[in-house]
């Protein structure tokens, strides 16, 4: 079974294929895919794992950041762990009091991009959108894995496990017209506004 990854769209088709052109809609669901997988196949092991992820927008995020973080406006990406996590180098491990999962994969929780942030990050950086939702998706499934960049020692594990799957999905998904060193060269990218 391994890694699922189950999407809501709250944004609706054409919108993500507008924004990620020229990949295509489906393409870039399953590039998405692809990272939030190769993040907890990293960070936590091979173990069978879910995760939601829904694709939003400016209203929907300001909402959801106020309500869970009690910040004002849109932000990039919000994670909604299901768990809780120990740290152990780069390794997520479920403590012992989290309890005992029924049978079946693991819910790790949700994770949400805010679209129209995206755009405008991209832009920011002269770099694609495709590739800025990829690093929010890495970056907002390391959160639901218990890692967190409130200090600059889990701050740089964070940005060394980022850099990682990002090598691995260049190798792996070739087909993307990646822009040399965009994400590679984003130091302290930190998604500052709540993610």
């Amino acid at each position: 079974m391994g890694c699922t990854v189950t999407f809501h769209d709250r944004i609706g088709p054409d919108r993500l294929a507008n924004a990620v052109e020229p990949l295509g809609a489906d393409a870039a669901l399953v590039l998405l895919e692809s990272a939030v997988c190769e993040t907890i196949r990293l960070a936590f092991g091979e173990d069978d794992t879910e995760v939601e992820l829904t694709l939003s927008t400016d209203p929907e995020m300001e909402r959801l950041n106020f309500d869970h973080m009690g910040e004002r406006g849109p932000t990039d990406v919000l994670s909604f762990p299901l768990h809780d996590w120990a740290i152990n180098g780069r390794q997520s491990h479920l403590t012992d009091d989290d309890g005992i999962s029924p049978p079946g994969p693991l819910l790790l929780g949700d994770v949400v991009i805010d679209i129209d942030q995206a755009l405008r990050q991209a832009a920011d950086g002269d770099w694609g959108v495709a590739e800025e939702l990829v690093l929010l998706a890495i970056h907002g499934t390391l959160h639901l894995l218990g890692h967190d960049h409130a200090e600059i020692e889990e701050e740089e594990r964070m940005r060394g496990l980022e850099h990682h799957v990002l090598g691995v999905l260049h190798r792996r998904h070739r087909e993307i017209t990646w822009k040399p060193g965009s994400l590679f060269d984003r130091a302290g990218h930190a998604a500052t506004t709540g993610s």
